[in-house]
């Protein structure tokens, strides 16, 4: 074997090594210690809420007029579901763990775009800091719900406390975390496609890999939704616009000026976003589990590649279903019954992963270690959290359960708790190698029972009080006669809460004393077979200090005949271990990642596409709008800017630099002059009396037009980039493919958007 490369050190500088590092690892542990805070400050907004349930009447000195008002308790009701959801169960499986422990499970020095990876993660704090500054506005944080329907949402300061400014930061926030999520996503799917070691095939790839690579994917294609929807409801709010806002609209005997939106829309838009984000949330878990659950038996998983096909088709069933969230919003009876049928067929694939797993534990020889007790949990919890979703499967049914507590208790523990047992388990499974020690078993194992016991005693009753009527939101129930009997429940939940919240200070502990004071770990103190294991704990900051493995079998080899040991780690050759020298990132990695970020853009602009089909279809308000002339000559122009750029593309390859630069500059000059174009465009219809908050068709066209031509604007500024001084990183001929592609993706779209729009102004 020849002598490994010296491993690359790290950055030098406090700023450049912890704050704004690149490194995969020290990214991973900022979102970590990220999602810790926001999960900390969640339960507390959650234990206000318990507490005000069981004692509504009681003064707290922290709340203004000492006793919580009901606009304060909802506004504690969006805020814990907007934190949880996005900055907890989105970013711990996913960004912490995922951004640590993928590079160096497929064998890579780091994520394929570092610095991408960084901005990721600052844009999440910036959504973060943005959520929490809502508390601090007048009138507070929005009263919406994390769902922010409109026109609650949509109107502003008239419809309640919180819905002013409140209501904007919170959509801002979400828009923020849209887009640094579309960035993490897209550094995912790359890496995991361009960056896997020699030898790891896709059935080889870890599950936790396969869980993280289809998440990336549902968020890629999710967040890119949710990002238009959102951009729409902050048009309604601030431009006057009327998307989301019917006509006729009266609050606190005003007549609002919106007419012919449809509330339903932002439903529809949403709901494709938020039911994908459950499987956002509980995927990584699944991955995690899967992972734990061999490593504790002492057994290969049961049926790997029906495994990583179930992580596939949960995925793609996801985005099939989201219309049983809106059974109660008077949808067709025969929709109703498909969203239905799909909503019962993703348990098949989620039935799959549950058999299979008891199928991993057939058998074992189980270790009651603290990660196999959570991943144990995790499955416990998904199991029933699954079965009570069966019933909000039937429109029947979820018509009298859907204003309940009984959705709160199935979707806290399917979405939540599981989610959060899969976090507790990578952490406990994953520590030592984090931070080169262990953390204490006794505790741990205290934490697990605790907890375990207190999350059903939390979440069951809930279902009960539901099936009795008992309805979400409400801040104070004790004045109704037919709920006065659920009240000792309330009080029952809130006790078993308060304790709960208590167990994990226990965690606390042990985690923050195990890092300081924590027995030192081995390199593999669980006998484990992946890649992340036959490096020193902490990993060096190229993964494995300069000789990268190769692989050889599959993840999960434990317990194999003729073997000495009962693991098989995945680098080690029939002859010995195998190694390579020093890996960089591909160059082909880079236009998969412009491949990937145009799926997010087509995404994006099929999001507000179908906004425009159903705003111009079910509307009364809709006027067709002439398309000036001058798109016409614009667009002639643009495609004459495809022509331009393929001949420079074709000068390059011919090795022919002067013709190149010549149609590259070319192509440049065409596309400021779409811009102005476009911008003449703009002018004639202001002249014309068409403004953004007139006639909803105008309104679709400026926000078609202005979105599609800032994209424009980043092709034209990497175009000018790439004639003044090409990226370190890229050869010329990368930099070259990658522009090319993304300007032919953004001329292809506008194509599209025009043709929509011709064809809307002769309807």
């Amino acid at each position: 074997m020849s002598a490994a490369p010296a491993s690359a050190g790290p950055p030098p500088g406090f700023l450049r090594r912890y704050v704004f590092s690149t490194d995969h690892k020290v990214v991973g542990l900022q979102y970590f210690f990220l999602s810790l805070a926001a999960v900390t400050f969640g339960i507390i907004l959650s234990l206000l809420m318990r507490f005000h349930l069981v004692w509504p009447n009681a003064r707290l000195p922290f709340v203004g007029g000492g006793i919580m008002t009901p606009e304060q308790y909802l506004a504690l009701v969006t805020m814990h579901g907007t934190i949880m959801v996005f900055f907890v169960l989105s970013t711990a499986p996913q960004s912490a763990f995922g951004n640590y422990f993928l590079p160096i499970q497929i064998g890579a020095p780091d994520m394929a775009f570092p610095t991408l990876n960084m901005l990721s993660f600052w844009l999440t704090v910036a959504a973060f800091l943005c959520a929490i500054a809502a508390f601090l506005v007048p009138g507070g944080a929005p009263i919406s719900g994390w769902t922010a329907y409109p026109p609650l949402s949509g109107l502003g300061e008239v419809t309640g406390p919180g819905e002013g400014l409140g209501q904007t930061l919170w959509i801002v926030s979400v828009l923020i975390f849209c887009f640094a999520s579309l960035l993490g996503s897209l550094n995912f799917i790359a890496t995991t496609i361009d960056m896997r070691a020699p030898g790891l095939t896709l059935m080889r790839m870890p599950l936790t890999v396969w869980a993280w690579f289809v998440t990336a994917i549902l968020t890629l294609l999710a967040f890119s939704v949710l990002l238009a929807g959102g951009l729409l409801l902050l048009l309604d709010r601030s431009a006057g616009t009327s998307f989301f806002l019917p006509a006729g609209l009266v609050v606190n005997g005003e007549v609002q000026s919106h007419n012919g939106g449809s509330p339903l829309l932002w439903q529809h838009l949403f709901w494709f976003f938020g039911h994908p984000e459950v499987y956002i949330a509980i995927l990584p878990g699944m991955g995690v589990v899967s992972h734990i659950l061999a490593n504790f038996s002492r057994k290969p998983v049961f049926g790997y590649r029906a495994m990583a096909l179930a992580l596939c088709a949960i995925g793609f069933l996801g985005f099939l279903v989201w219309g049983h969230h809106m059974f109660v919003s008077g949808m067709n009876p025969y929709s109703g019954l498909a969203f239905s049928v799909l909503t019962m067929s993703i348990g098949v694939p989620s039935a799959i992963k549950t058999f299979n797993w008891l199928g991993t534990l057939w058998g074992g020889r189980i270790q009651l270690r603290s990660p196999m007790l959570f991943a144990i949990g995790f499955v416990s919890f998904f199991v029933t959290g699954g079965l009570s979703g069966i019933f909000l499967a039937q429109p029947a049914l979820d018509t009298t359960l859907h204003a309940t507590y009984y959705v709160v208790g199935h979707f806290h523990i399917v979405m939540g708790v599981a989610a959060i047992f899969g976090i507790f388990a990578a952490t406990y499974y994953w520590f030592p190698k984090m931070f080169g020690r262990a953390m204490d078993e006794s505790l741990g194992k205290l934490h697990f029972w605790l907890t375990f016991v207190g999350v059903y005693c939390i979440f069951m009753p809930m279902h009960f009080v539901g099936i009795e009527g008992g309805i979400r939101r409400y801040a104070d129930s004790t004045g109704a006669h037919y709920l006065a009997a659920l009240q000792p429940l309330h009080s029952f939940m809130t006790i078993a809460a308060f304790l709960t919240a208590a167990a994990q200070l226990i965690f606390f502990y042990n985690f923050f004393h195990s890092l300081k004071r924590g027995e030192p770990a081995a390199a593999n103190p669980w006998n484990a077979t992946t890649l992340e294991w036959i490096t020193s704990s902490p990993p060096p900051p190229d993964n494995f200090g300069g000789s990268f493995p190769s692989v050889y079998r599959g993840p999960y080899e434990y317990s194999v005949p003729g073997e000495r040991e009962d693991f098989l780690p995945q680098d080690v050759a029939p002859a010995g271990r195998g190694t390579t020298g020093s890996r960089e990132i591909p160059q082909r990695a880079y236009v998969t990642g412009m491949a990937i970020l145009l799926g997010g853009i087509w995404m994006f602009f099929m999001a507000l596409v179908s906004a425009y089909f159903v705003r111009k279809g079910f509307s009364s308000d809709w006027r067709p709008l002439e398309v000036p002339r001058v798109l016409w000559v614009g667009t002639f122009i643009l495609l004459a800017s495809s022509a331009t750029l393929a001949l420079s593309r074709h000068d390059f390859l011919a090795r022919r630099d002067d013709g190149f630069r010549h149609w590259w500059g070319v192509t440049g000059v065409l596309g400021i002059f779409f811009l102005a174009a476009e911008a003449i465009a703009w002018r004639q219809l202001a002249a014309a009396d068409a403004s953004l908050s007139g006639n909803p068709s105008a309104s679709f066209f400026y926000v078609f037009a202005a979105a599609h031509a800032l994209h424009l604007l980043g092709g034209i500024a990497a175009v000018l980039l790439i004639a003044i001084r090409p990226p370190k990183r890229l050869t010329r001929r990368t930099a070259t493919d990658v522009v090319s592609l993304y300007w032919h993706g953004m001329n292809a779209l506008w194509v599209l958007l025009f043709v929509l729009l011709l064809a809307g102004a002769r309807s």
